[in-house]
Protein backbone atom coordinates (compact mmCIF):
# COMPACT_ATOMS: atom_id res chain seq x y z
CA UNK A 1 0.00 0.00 0.00
CA UNK A 2 2.73 2.59 0.68
CA UNK A 3 3.90 2.30 -3.26
CA UNK A 4 0.55 3.75 -4.12
CA UNK A 5 0.62 7.46 -5.50
CA UNK A 6 -1.93 9.23 -3.65
CA UNK A 7 -3.33 12.44 -5.48
CA UNK A 8 -5.84 14.96 -4.57
CA UNK A 9 -9.49 13.51 -3.14
CA UNK A 10 -11.33 16.59 -4.07
CA UNK A 11 -9.21 18.14 -7.21
CA UNK A 12 -11.02 18.20 -10.83
CA UNK A 13 -8.53 17.20 -13.46
CA UNK A 14 -9.15 18.64 -16.66
CA UNK A 15 -7.17 18.34 -20.04
CA UNK A 16 -5.05 21.50 -19.22
CA UNK A 17 -4.16 20.38 -15.42
CA UNK A 18 -3.23 16.96 -17.29
CA UNK A 19 -0.86 19.45 -19.27
CA UNK A 20 0.50 21.42 -16.56
CA UNK A 21 1.53 17.97 -15.08
CA UNK A 22 3.38 16.70 -17.60
CA UNK A 23 5.43 20.27 -17.84
CA UNK A 24 5.66 19.63 -14.59
CA UNK A 25 7.67 16.44 -15.27
CA UNK A 26 9.41 17.46 -18.25
CA UNK A 27 10.83 20.30 -15.81
CA UNK A 28 12.23 17.79 -13.35
CA UNK A 29 13.41 15.16 -15.78
CA UNK A 30 14.49 16.95 -18.87
CA UNK A 31 16.97 20.32 -17.52
CA UNK A 32 17.22 22.01 -20.61
CA UNK A 33 13.49 22.24 -20.58
CA UNK A 34 12.46 24.97 -18.20
CA UNK A 35 9.50 27.01 -19.43
CA UNK A 36 7.05 26.58 -16.09
CA UNK A 37 10.04 27.85 -14.24
CA UNK A 38 9.02 31.22 -12.85
CA UNK A 39 10.76 34.39 -14.42
CA UNK A 40 13.16 35.20 -14.68
CA UNK A 41 12.24 33.07 -17.90
CA UNK A 42 14.47 31.13 -19.68
CA UNK A 43 16.75 29.04 -16.64
CA UNK A 44 19.05 31.35 -15.58
CA UNK A 45 18.85 32.46 -11.79
CA UNK A 46 18.17 36.19 -11.00
CA UNK A 47 21.77 37.25 -8.88
CA UNK A 48 21.16 38.19 -5.77
CA UNK A 49 19.40 42.07 -5.39
CA UNK A 50 20.41 44.74 -3.29
CA UNK A 51 18.41 46.20 -0.32
CA UNK A 52 18.23 43.42 2.65
CA UNK A 53 21.21 42.82 5.03
CA UNK A 54 20.89 40.36 7.66
CA UNK A 55 21.76 40.24 11.11
CA UNK A 56 21.34 37.81 14.14
CA UNK A 57 18.02 38.74 16.20
CA UNK A 58 18.50 35.65 18.74
CA UNK A 59 20.97 34.16 21.01
CA UNK A 60 19.68 30.51 20.00
CA UNK A 61 20.46 29.01 17.88
CA UNK A 62 17.71 26.12 16.01
CA UNK A 63 18.33 23.01 14.75
CA UNK A 64 14.98 23.56 12.54
CA UNK A 65 14.03 27.10 13.05
CA UNK A 66 10.14 27.17 11.49
CA UNK A 67 6.96 29.59 11.55
CA UNK A 68 8.18 33.68 12.89
CA UNK A 69 5.00 35.15 13.97
CA UNK A 70 5.61 38.87 15.32
CA UNK A 71 3.43 40.15 18.62
CA UNK A 72 3.11 43.99 18.09
CA UNK A 73 2.11 44.05 21.34
CA UNK A 74 4.89 41.90 23.56
CA UNK A 75 7.32 43.51 21.06
CA UNK A 76 9.01 39.79 20.35
CA UNK A 77 8.80 36.85 17.97
CA UNK A 78 7.29 33.77 18.45
CA UNK A 79 8.92 30.67 16.63
CA UNK A 80 9.24 27.16 17.01
CA UNK A 81 12.72 24.29 16.56
CA UNK A 82 10.98 21.39 14.62
CA UNK A 83 13.94 18.92 14.97
CA UNK A 84 14.65 20.19 18.78
CA UNK A 85 10.98 19.93 20.36
CA UNK A 86 10.94 23.38 21.18
CA UNK A 87 8.75 26.57 21.21
CA UNK A 88 10.45 29.87 21.41
CA UNK A 89 9.88 33.66 22.11
CA UNK A 90 12.69 35.90 21.27
CA UNK A 91 12.92 40.05 22.25
CA UNK A 92 14.86 41.40 18.79
CA UNK A 93 15.75 44.41 21.52
CA UNK A 94 18.42 42.05 23.38
CA UNK A 95 18.63 38.53 21.60
CA UNK A 96 17.27 37.26 24.80
CA UNK A 97 15.49 33.81 24.31
CA UNK A 98 12.72 31.97 26.05
CA UNK A 99 12.72 28.21 25.17
CA UNK A 100 10.23 25.82 26.34
CA UNK A 101 10.63 21.63 25.25
CA UNK A 102 7.20 20.76 23.36
CA UNK A 103 5.53 17.03 23.91
CA UNK A 104 5.64 16.38 20.63
CA UNK A 105 7.51 17.49 17.21
CA UNK A 106 6.18 21.09 16.39
CA UNK A 107 5.30 22.82 12.67
CA UNK A 108 3.61 26.07 13.58
CA UNK A 109 3.09 28.74 16.10
CA UNK A 110 0.67 31.55 15.80
CA UNK A 111 -1.31 33.91 18.28
CA UNK A 112 -4.53 34.12 19.72
CA UNK A 113 -3.84 37.00 21.17
CA UNK A 114 -0.53 38.88 22.97
CA UNK A 115 1.16 36.23 24.71
CA UNK A 116 -0.96 33.47 23.57
CA UNK A 117 0.00 30.92 21.15
CA UNK A 118 -1.32 28.14 19.62
CA UNK A 119 0.88 25.19 18.25
CA UNK A 120 0.48 22.79 16.18
CA UNK A 121 2.17 19.15 16.85
CA UNK A 122 1.90 15.99 15.81
CA UNK A 123 -1.98 15.33 17.92
CA UNK A 124 -3.65 18.49 17.04
CA UNK A 125 -3.43 21.78 18.21
CA UNK A 126 -1.86 22.87 21.60
CA UNK A 127 -2.23 26.79 23.41
CA UNK A 128 0.37 27.51 25.80
CA UNK A 129 0.41 28.95 28.38
CA UNK A 130 3.80 30.82 29.30
CA UNK A 131 3.20 31.21 32.99
CA UNK A 132 2.51 27.61 33.50
CA UNK A 133 4.70 26.41 30.90
CA UNK A 134 1.61 24.00 29.99
CA UNK A 135 0.33 22.75 26.85
CA UNK A 136 -3.11 21.55 26.21
CA UNK A 137 -4.71 20.21 23.65
CA UNK A 138 -7.75 22.75 21.62
CA UNK A 139 -8.00 20.89 18.46
CA UNK A 140 -7.54 17.26 17.91
CA UNK A 141 -5.61 15.77 14.72
CA UNK A 142 -6.80 12.44 14.20
CA UNK A 143 -4.27 11.14 11.23
CA UNK A 144 -1.65 9.11 12.71
CA UNK A 145 2.02 9.15 11.25
CA UNK A 146 1.24 13.07 10.44
CA UNK A 147 2.22 16.81 12.18
CA UNK A 148 1.10 20.09 11.20
CA UNK A 149 3.92 21.75 9.54
CA UNK A 150 3.02 25.40 7.77
CA UNK A 151 0.83 27.73 8.67
CA UNK A 152 -1.10 30.96 8.22
CA UNK A 153 -3.36 33.17 9.39
CA UNK A 154 -5.44 35.41 6.91
CA UNK A 155 -7.39 39.02 7.15
CA UNK A 156 -10.63 37.84 8.49
CA UNK A 157 -8.41 35.51 11.24
CA UNK A 158 -8.86 32.36 9.98
CA UNK A 159 -6.25 29.88 10.57
CA UNK A 160 -4.72 28.08 7.59
CA UNK A 161 -2.42 24.76 8.15
CA UNK A 162 -1.21 22.11 6.65
CA UNK A 163 0.14 18.40 7.59
CA UNK A 164 2.75 15.89 5.90
CA UNK A 165 3.92 12.82 6.60
CA UNK A 166 6.50 12.73 9.44
CA UNK A 167 8.89 10.47 7.44
CA UNK A 168 8.54 12.45 4.39
CA UNK A 169 8.47 9.59 2.19
CA UNK A 170 4.48 9.69 1.83
CA UNK A 171 2.27 12.48 0.63
CA UNK A 172 0.11 11.89 3.09
CA UNK A 173 -1.06 15.98 3.60
CA UNK A 174 -3.78 17.52 3.74
CA UNK A 175 -4.51 21.05 3.90
CA UNK A 176 -7.18 22.69 6.50
CA UNK A 177 -9.19 26.07 7.34
CA UNK A 178 -9.87 26.90 10.91
CA UNK A 179 -12.51 29.48 11.13
CA UNK A 180 -15.90 30.39 12.85
CA UNK A 181 -17.18 27.03 10.91
CA UNK A 182 -14.71 25.41 12.85
CA UNK A 183 -12.38 22.92 11.01
CA UNK A 184 -12.39 21.72 7.40
CA UNK A 185 -10.51 19.29 5.39
CA UNK A 186 -9.42 21.06 1.92
CA UNK A 187 -7.50 19.24 0.14
CA UNK A 188 -5.24 15.83 0.47
CA UNK A 189 -2.50 14.32 -0.97
CA UNK A 190 0.03 16.71 -0.58
CA UNK A 191 3.77 16.04 0.41
CA UNK A 192 6.03 18.47 2.15
CA UNK A 193 3.13 21.83 2.21
CA UNK A 194 4.57 25.12 3.03
CA UNK A 195 4.48 28.29 1.19
CA UNK A 196 1.15 29.50 2.78
CA UNK A 197 0.10 32.69 2.74
CA UNK A 198 -3.55 34.38 1.80
CA UNK A 199 -4.08 38.06 -0.11
CA UNK A 200 -5.12 40.78 1.84
CA UNK A 201 -8.38 40.97 -0.18
CA UNK A 202 -8.84 36.69 0.82
CA UNK A 203 -8.72 36.38 -3.24
CA UNK A 204 -5.85 34.06 -3.45
CA UNK A 205 -4.15 31.41 -1.57
CA UNK A 206 -0.26 30.76 -2.06
CA UNK A 207 0.46 26.83 -1.20
CA UNK A 208 3.91 25.64 -2.19
CA UNK A 209 5.48 21.74 -1.94
CA UNK A 210 8.81 22.18 -0.50
CA UNK A 211 9.60 18.03 -1.53
CA UNK A 212 12.71 17.29 -4.10
CA UNK A 213 10.12 15.66 -5.96
CA UNK A 214 7.49 18.44 -6.35
CA UNK A 215 9.20 22.19 -5.99
CA UNK A 216 6.33 24.17 -7.19
CA UNK A 217 4.51 26.91 -5.88
CA UNK A 218 0.35 27.28 -6.31
CA UNK A 219 -2.28 29.62 -5.91
CA UNK A 220 -6.18 28.65 -5.28
CA UNK A 221 -8.72 31.10 -5.86
CA UNK A 222 -11.00 31.75 -2.83
CA UNK A 223 -13.69 32.86 -5.07
CA UNK A 224 -16.21 30.43 -3.46
CA UNK A 225 -17.24 28.70 -0.08
CA UNK A 226 -14.40 26.23 -0.97
CA UNK A 227 -10.40 27.23 -2.77
CA UNK A 228 -10.61 26.40 -6.65
CA UNK A 229 -8.34 24.22 -8.12
CA UNK A 230 -4.61 24.80 -8.14
CA UNK A 231 -2.88 26.86 -10.54
CA UNK A 232 0.83 26.98 -11.39
CA UNK A 233 2.62 29.95 -9.82
CA UNK A 234 6.48 29.35 -10.09
CA UNK A 235 8.61 26.19 -9.52
CA UNK A 236 12.38 26.81 -7.80
CA UNK A 237 14.54 24.43 -9.21
CA UNK A 238 18.30 23.90 -9.00
CA UNK A 239 20.21 26.68 -7.19
CA UNK A 240 17.20 28.50 -6.50
CA UNK A 241 16.28 26.12 -2.99
CA UNK A 242 13.54 24.49 -2.74
CA UNK A 243 9.74 26.29 -1.89
CA UNK A 244 9.57 26.60 1.95
CA UNK A 245 7.86 28.88 4.06
CA UNK A 246 6.17 32.48 2.67
CA UNK A 247 4.84 35.88 3.59
CA UNK A 248 2.94 38.38 1.40
CA UNK A 249 4.23 42.46 1.81
CA UNK A 250 1.77 45.31 1.93
CA UNK A 251 1.98 45.91 -2.01
CA UNK A 252 0.94 41.75 -2.87
CA UNK A 253 4.39 40.72 -3.46
CA UNK A 254 4.94 36.95 -2.46
CA UNK A 255 8.53 36.13 -0.77
CA UNK A 256 9.44 32.87 -0.05
CA UNK A 257 12.59 31.38 1.32
CA UNK A 258 14.54 28.95 -1.01
CA UNK A 259 15.72 26.56 1.68
CA UNK A 260 19.25 24.88 0.26
CA UNK A 261 19.41 27.74 -2.16
CA UNK A 262 20.29 30.44 0.18
CA UNK A 263 17.77 32.80 -0.88
CA UNK A 264 14.54 34.83 -0.25
CA UNK A 265 12.73 35.12 -3.78
CA UNK A 266 10.12 37.94 -4.00
CA UNK A 267 7.48 37.16 -6.67
CA UNK A 268 5.36 40.07 -7.82
CA UNK A 269 0.93 38.64 -8.27
CA UNK A 270 1.81 37.86 -11.42
CA UNK A 271 4.16 35.80 -10.78
CA UNK A 272 7.17 37.78 -12.00
CA UNK A 273 10.37 37.00 -10.38
CA UNK A 274 11.70 40.95 -8.68
CA UNK A 275 14.23 40.26 -6.49
CA UNK A 276 16.26 36.91 -5.18
CA UNK A 277 18.09 38.40 -1.69
CA UNK A 278 20.60 36.22 -0.59
CA UNK A 279 20.27 34.71 3.30
CA UNK A 280 23.06 34.31 5.92
CA UNK A 281 22.26 30.53 5.79
CA UNK A 282 21.57 28.32 3.23
CA UNK A 283 18.93 26.72 4.16
CA UNK A 284 16.37 29.66 5.32
CA UNK A 285 13.18 28.63 5.98
CA UNK A 286 10.60 31.39 6.71
CA UNK A 287 10.15 35.11 6.60
CA UNK A 288 7.75 37.09 9.07
CA UNK A 289 6.80 40.73 8.50
CA UNK A 290 7.32 43.26 11.59
CA UNK A 291 6.61 46.54 10.89
CA UNK A 292 9.44 47.65 9.76
CA UNK A 293 11.70 44.87 10.00
CA UNK A 294 11.84 41.20 8.24
CA UNK A 295 12.55 38.23 10.84
CA UNK A 296 13.95 34.45 8.99
CA UNK A 297 14.44 31.43 10.52
CA UNK A 298 17.10 28.83 9.49
CA UNK A 299 17.84 25.13 9.67
CA UNK A 300 21.13 24.81 11.66
CA UNK A 301 21.27 28.42 11.98
CA UNK A 302 19.95 31.55 13.75
CA UNK A 303 17.35 33.50 13.36
CA UNK A 304 18.20 36.86 11.30
CA UNK A 305 16.46 40.13 11.01
CA UNK A 306 16.98 43.07 8.26
CA UNK A 307 15.03 46.12 8.07
CA UNK A 308 12.99 46.83 5.41
CA UNK A 309 12.53 50.16 3.06
CA UNK A 310 8.75 50.52 4.04
CA UNK A 311 6.92 48.99 7.05
CA UNK A 312 4.69 45.65 6.38
CA UNK A 313 2.20 44.45 9.13
CA UNK A 314 2.77 41.21 10.94
CA UNK A 315 -0.05 38.30 10.49
CA UNK A 316 -3.07 39.02 12.68
CA UNK A 317 -4.25 37.00 15.53
CA UNK A 318 -5.90 33.94 14.91
CA UNK A 319 -9.67 33.94 15.92
CA UNK A 320 -10.37 30.07 17.04
CA UNK A 321 -13.77 29.32 16.67
CA UNK A 322 -16.32 29.15 19.91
Amino acid sequence: MESMVFLPCNYDFSATDIFVALGYWVCDHWPVNRFLHAPPRGGAPLPPSPGLSFTPASDTTAELGESPFWCPLEGCLWWVDIAGRRLLRTDPASGATAAWPTPEEPGFVVLTGPGAPAVGMESGIFAFSPGTARFTRILPLEAPGTRFNDATVDAAGRLWAATMDITVTRPLGALYRFGPEGPERLLDGLSTPNGLAVDAGLTRLWLSDSHPSQRHVWTLPLTGAAPGPRRPFATLAGPDGRPDGAAIDSAGDYWIAGVDGGALHVFAPDGTHRARHATPSATPTKPAFAGGRLFLTAKHGPLAAAALAAPVPPLPYWKPAA
